[in-house]
This record gives C-alpha cells, sequence and structure tokens, in this order.
C-alpha cells in the first residue's frame, strides 16, 4: 500500500482542525496549521516547507495550542529527531485528540542511517518503543549520494515495509525508551551464519502510469531544466503562506504562563499575562524564538 492510500483511509475530515508539527516539502493535504522549529532551514528535510496552510515557529515540546483544541496532531518523519519524544507525547496528550505518527522502519533506518535521527522507534500495540539510534552507515554515503526519482517511486511502492506509521487516541499512547539500542536489536535480529537469505523470486510491482511518465520526463529533460526548476521552488517567500484569521488565532495560547490572553500585531504576538513578546520574523511569528 502506498503513502496515499493509507492517509486516505484515516478518519479525518474536512472540518477537523489539523495542526501539522514539522509538514517539510510533502504535508497533509488536510492541515489547517503548520508548525515549524525551523521554518526557513533544510539540514534536516529534502526541500522547503510547502505552503498549504498557516505556519508559526513552535518547538513541539511548547506546543502554543490550548488544552484539547486540536483534532489531529498530524507528525510524519518528526519523532526520531526528537531529543525527548516522551515529554512531546505529554504535550501532544495535552492539547490534541488524535494523533497520526509517521517514521522510519528499520529497514529504512539501516539503509541510510541518518545522521540526524536520535531514534528509531517501533509501535506495539498502543505503545511507541523507542531505541537509541547508534546504527552505524553500514553502507556508508551509498544510498544518500544516489538517491533519485526512480529509488523514490521504488520507495513509495514499499511504503509499509520502510515505514511504521498509527493513528490513534493521543490518550490511548504510551512510550517507553528501551534500554537496547537500535544497533543491539538490529544485530539481534539480522541473519547471519547458515540462516543467511538470497533473492528470492522477484516481486512485479504495480508502478502506475503517471509513476513512469515521470521516470520518462526525467530521463528525457536535460539536467539544467531540472536544476531551474528547484531553484524556482526554493524561491518561495514567507509570503505565499496563509495569514492566521481570528479564529484560527483564538486556538493559540501563551507557551510559557499557558495564557490565553494574546493580542497581536504585523510585528509580534503579545500575551496580557506574563508579557512574552513573540515577534513576526519575515512574516512567520516565532513561539520559540532562536
Amino acid at each position: 500500500m502506498r503513502r496515499s492510500d493509507v492517509l486516505k483511509r484515516l478518519a479525518i475530515t474536512k472540518d477537523d482542525f489539523v495542526v501539522e508539527i514539522g509538514s517539510g516539502p510533502a504535508p497533509f493535504p488536510g492541515t489547517k496549521l503548520i508548525l515549524e522549529k525551523f521554518p526557513f532551514e533544510n539540514l534536516e528535510r529534502w526541500g522547503n516547507v510547502k505552503p498549504v496552510a498557516p505556519m508559526v515557529q513552535a518547538d513541539a515540546l511548547r506546543i502554543p495550542l490550548k488544552d484539547q483544541s486540536c483534532d489531529v496532531l498530524f507528525v510524519s518523519h518528526v519523532l526520531e529527531h526528537m531529543d525527548q519524544p516522551e515529554k512531546f507525547l505529554e504535550e501532544a496528550q495535552r492539547c490534541a485528540r488524535r494523533i497520526y505518527l509517521e517514521f522510519p522502519s528499520f529497514y529504512r533506518e539501516l539503509m541510510y542511517a541518518w545522521s540526524f535521527h536520535k531514534w528509531v522507534v517501533e509501535i506495539q500495540g498502543f505503545k511507541l518503543l523507542c531505541y537509541r539510534n547508534d546504527i552505524p552507515q553500514m553502507f556508508h554515503d551509498f544510498f544518500h549520494k544516489n538517491y533519485d526519482l526512480l529509488l523514490h517511486i521504488w520507495s513509495e511502492e514499499r511504503f509499509e515495509q520502510l515505514n511504521s506509521y498509527l493513528y490513534a487516541e493521543t490518550a490511548s499512547l504510551s512510550i517507553e525508551i528501551s534500554t537496547q539500542s537500535a544497533l543491539q536489536v538490529a544485530l539481534e535480529r539480522g541473519h547471519t551464519g547458515d540462516q543467511k537469505v538470497n533473492f528470492a523470486e522477484a516481486r512485479k510491482p504495480s508502478y502506475s502510469t503517471g509513476e513512469l511518465a515521470k521516470l520518462l520526463i526525467y530521463n528525457w529533460l536535460p539536467r539544467s531544466v531540472l536544476r531551474w526548476k528547484q531553484s524556482f521552488s526554493d524561491r518561495q517567500g514567507e509570503n505565499a503562506f496563509h495569514k492566521i484569521d481570528s479564529t484560527l488565532f483564538e486556538k493559540f495560547q501563551c507557551p510559557r504562563c499557558r495564557s490565553g490572553e494574546l493580542s497581536r500585531s504585523k510585528t509580534a504576538i503579545l500575551c496580557g499575562s506574563c508579557d512574552a513578546k513573540y515577534p513576526a520574523i519575515r512574516g512567520i511569528y516565532h513561539f520559540d524564538p532562536m
């Protein structure tokens, strides 16, 4: 099953207030608000944030939303980056009724071994089990250097093997930090000696016509055109993001004192309770100014 098919099956309606944390260049189509810790830095993501909804800068451990004000928190490929995933779950349970979580599986982490992923996460029922990520880059930089459209489409076809996901009530979830590291678990589960396996009968994937057309165009177009397309995408500015209307603003609260007594101007959001000031930087309100 492809990721698009998984997302279509989620019990999320167009009226749900969906808040996405770390949306990056591939946000959920129903997102109503984007929370980004690093709005204009792509050090730990593969492209610019796509402006499908209003965006504010905030830390996922201090979400600037009122208690239970969010219908769905959408958190895709973010949990593995966090220093304190258990603290995030507490915050998610405070402000949201439901949550969608997605992160790389052991297979995908073994392939890429991203340097900035702090955890490998598994799902056991309604428990998230986090292993400290000490997996070495056993393939060196092979998959990073050779990642292209073909590998991307190949990975999309195998979404459920390369990713783990869960959609649940936030109150039903728990989290555990394992005493084992990710490498210890990978070595325990890996085939060794006479148990090693080789190629089985190849499974013919059902690549869509659209995917095959993309590959044809990708191989036919000059590289200069592809570079121009990427540079054009990189030039999108903060003005492309939707503005925060009054209905959305009513859902915010001060992350410092948890007060909802907020006022705003074009340059800042002000808390009337603790006098905290959250400036607008490049058109984006910063609830966690660096």
